[in-house]
């Protein structure tokens, strides 16, 4: 009868624990991500073949798929399959269905109990994964306004997003200047937009062919096609009704003659340069290509330049028309310097990324123009220094180059200047190496102009350029004293004064000769002959005290020699002009300053930004930020967030796209080993195993945004165990009430 007793006993236990089961499933009936649970029993030992009741062998969580219910909020995700979000306090890894998340205080992407969701975060952007034309530009501000191109590309095992952006090229983009660049790479400002513009569309087509292709090709990079076209102008000249003119891709590019040979070969020039997709300037030297000016080299001829790597184009004609000549066309020779290579993978796309900065922002230009130099005919030994400070790419800092301005003695022209500039072994020995400037800058000599720019490899960065010149000026003072006398002119230096008639004071006289300067300076100058100290400018002060500026081209120490010379007085009329003295030698040091009107950038002087972010899929699991600001991607902090079925984050901002982490899904050997501890997660087990993981989530559940597993409690079939149970519990409990009364029974037969 004991027995009996015991065996009811287990069933009471066992139906209860049954009924506190199926209560917990009623209770979780709502709850996101639950998992309903069944008992399973199973009978005890036997004793001669009879069992000695039941027990809860085990309580089993039953991972099978919820219902998905939309919900529309954004950071409500859901698992449709086999897996579970991976999340952390920082000390425990947790694991749960439960998909109502939300971003936290830090920023990241947090459930409920505030553990941290677990994923592969986007790494930290470096130094190397930025490109950008403004040193301080490092973030996507409200400036960049432009967005030229932006991919996320799937690697095996990476997720790369590539995003450039620019400032309004459309409103900083202005046209060269025409006298200075005619025939030398001009661009008007509207060129300079679609040359932006057709680079965006082909960066685009580039972008996407390497998104889409499985698997990546290895990296090469692209080039540019460059040709060379001679004019054949050896021992002719054009004139009147000739044309010049070239066929390229089919189109015919022409101009004909305008004033004179030089103007119609650089506005010929002009047509090609200022058409999209090529750039184009005059030159003499078929090897080098260096930039010179029909003026000067008439027998050159033109070196086009593609705009877009890779793309090539084809000159079918080039050459001119002879109006002497029945409109004969005479034609040129084509010569293809280099061929356009088309370059494969991130080779190719960072090729044209790089003609594409170079069009948004351009190389700086610093012109200084002759009169800016005060190079002239009577001014043609100047002693001047010239230094930059420049941003360095590789140290990421402002240099000064060289340390000591560099000097530039007794030049004489534009053309002395810039070799000196070019040369870096100026003011050292051969091979030395001192001139530091080429490594930065070069200097050119277009148009009759001082032209600085920056070079090809440094062509996104500004620079401020220090040119300073000592022209060998010197000044001389005479007073002029006493009455002119009657009925006469007055001469001064030679020449009669204009409007002297007799009897004028000597302020008079004085105010005479500044009206009637350009005349004097010019009878002066022609009769001391070229070469010889020549006079600049007479000015006075005091009243009467005339102070003459010139240039002394002559080693004579005593100066300009008036009438009769430095040392006497001169009379003319009366007037006497007091001795020369010399009040300044040596020569006034003054900066040159670069010209603004035509000075600027060659392409649409606007700012180019480009930023390539990256999730690893091999790195560790770690939180994932979803703040912009903190990833150093923007200035402002919130995106519209979404993902996709693989995990992958995404945040939008300004109609960009940026990638910056994927959610990890956690699967398991034997789900059921898992083991449950309230807020709706769980904790592995040695039954469950260790976490498995797949790169880009590969072979478990997928992910929807937008979406919440509902519980997978069934209120009607718990409501149906509920009375099964209790009717067991009830019977188990008759079974005890019977052995109890016949054991009762069996003590009072004893008695």
């Amino acid at each position: 009868m004991v027995g009996s007793l015991w065996t009811g006993i287990s069933g009471l236990s066992g139906s209860q624990t049954a009924l506190d089961n199926e209560s917990n499933n009623i209770a979780n009936v709502n709850t996101i991500g639950y998992k309903s649970s069944r008992i399973s029993f199973t009978d005890q030992m036997y004793q001669a073949k009879i069992g000695k009741g039941v027990t809860s062998f085990d309580v089993e969580k039953m991972y099978t798929q919820g219902n998905l219910k939309l919900t529309g909020v954004s950071y409500d995700m859901a698992l449709s399959g086999d897996g579970f979000f991976v999340a952390s306090n920082g000390a425990e890894t947790f694991y749960t269905r439960a998909g109502n998340f939300r971003m936290g205080e830090s920023g990241s992407l947090e459930d409920v109990g505030k553990n941290k969701v677990q994923g592969w975060a986007m790494q930290p952007i470096k130094d190397d994964n930025i490109v950008s034309t403004d040193p301080n530009a490092t973030r996507f501000s409200e400036d960049f306004t432009k967005l030229l191109g932006n991919k996320i590309i799937r690697d095996t095992t990476s997720i790369e997003t590539i995003i450039a952006k620019a400032t309004d090229y459309t409103a900083t983009a202005v046209s060269d200047s025409n006298t200075v660049f005619t025939g030398s790479g001009y661009k008007s400002a509207s060129t300079k937009i679609a040359d932006v513009e057709k680079l965006i569309t082909e960066y685009n087509k580039l972008l996407t062919t390497h998104s889409n292709a499985d698997p990546k090709p290895t990296a090469s990079s692209s080039s540019l096609q460059k040709s060379y076209m001679d004019f054949k102008l050896d021992t002719v000249s054009l004139a009147e009704g000739d044309e010049l003119y070239a066929y390229i891709d089919g189109t015919k590019y022409s101009q004909s003659f305008s004033t004179d040979e030089a103007t119609t070969i650089s506005k010929f020039i002009d047509v090609l340069s200022n058409t999209p997709g090529f750039k184009a300037h005059h030159t003499a030297d078929s090897s080098t290509h260096a930039f010179s000016t029909p003026a000067t080299d008439p027998a050159g001829g033109v070196y086009l330049e593609g705009l877009v790597p890779a793309e090539s184009f084809r000159i079918t004609e080039f050459g001119w028309t002879d109006a002497s000549n029945s409109n004969q066309a005479i034609k040129g020779e084509v010569v293809t310097v280099a061929d356009a290579i088309v370059g494969t993978g991130m080779g190719a796309i960072e090729s044209i990324e790089e003609a594409l900065a170079q069009a948004v922002s351009g190389k700086q230009q610093d012109v200084y123009t002759t009169d800016d130099l005060k190079f002239s005919a009577t001014n043609t030994l100047n002693d001047m220094t010239y230094q930059v400070s420049i941003f360095d790419n590789e140290l990421k800092t402002n240099v000064t180059i060289p340390s000591s301005a560099l000097a530039l003695a007794d030049m004489t022209d534009v053309d002395e200047v810039v070799a000196a500039i070019n040369n870096p072994d100026y003011g050292g020995a051969v091979g030395s190496g001192v001139n530091t400037l080429t490594n930065y800058v070069m200097a050119y000599n277009i148009n009759g102009n001082l032209v600085v720019k920056t070079l090809d490899k440094n062509n996104d960065v500004e620079f401020t350029g220090t040119l300073t010149s000592t022209t060998q000026q010197e000044l001389q003072t005479m007073t002029v004293t006493g009455t002119a006398g009657a009925a006469s002119t007055t001469s001064f230096l030679g020449t009669a004064v204009a409007g002297t008639t007799g009897g004028e004071t000597s302020t008079e006289i004085a105010n005479a000769i500044i009206a009637d300067k350009a005349s004097i300076i010019s009878a002066w100058n022609t009769a001391a002959g070229a070469g010889v100290n020549q006079i600049e400018d007479i000015t006075v002060t005091g009243g009467t005290t005339l102070v003459i500026q010139y240039v002394q081209t002559t080693t004579d120490a005593t100066g300009l020699t008036l009438n009769p010379d430095t040392t006497t007085s001169a009379v003319s009329n009366s007037i006497t002009f007091g001795a020369g003295v010399e009040t300044q030698t040596g020569g006034a040091s003054y900066t040159v300053v670069r010209n603004i009107n035509y000075s600027g950038r060659e392409g649409a002087a606007a700012e180019f930004l480009k930023i390539n972010t990256m999730v690893n899929q091999t790195a560790s699991h770690s939180n994932i930020q979803l703040r912009l600001d903190t990833l150093s991607l923007t200035d402002s902090a919130f995106g519209e967030f979404s993902v996709d079925d693989t995990g992958l984050i995404t945040m939008k901002q300004d109609g960009t796209d940026y990638a910056i982490g994927q959610i990890a899904v956690a699967r398991f050997t034997d789900n059921r080993g898992l083991d449950p501890i309230g807020d709706n997660l769980y904790k592995s087990t040695n039954r469950s195993g260790q976490a498995l993981y797949k790169i880009n989530n590969y072979e478990t559940a997928a992910m929807k945004g937008g979406t919440l597993e509902l519980s997978t409690a069934n209120l009607s079939e718990s409501l149906v165990n509920l009375m099964v149970f209790q009717r067991a519990f009830e019977a188990n409990a008759k079974s005890i009430t019977t052995a109890d009364q016949i054991l009762t029974t069996l003590i009072q037969l004893k008695r």
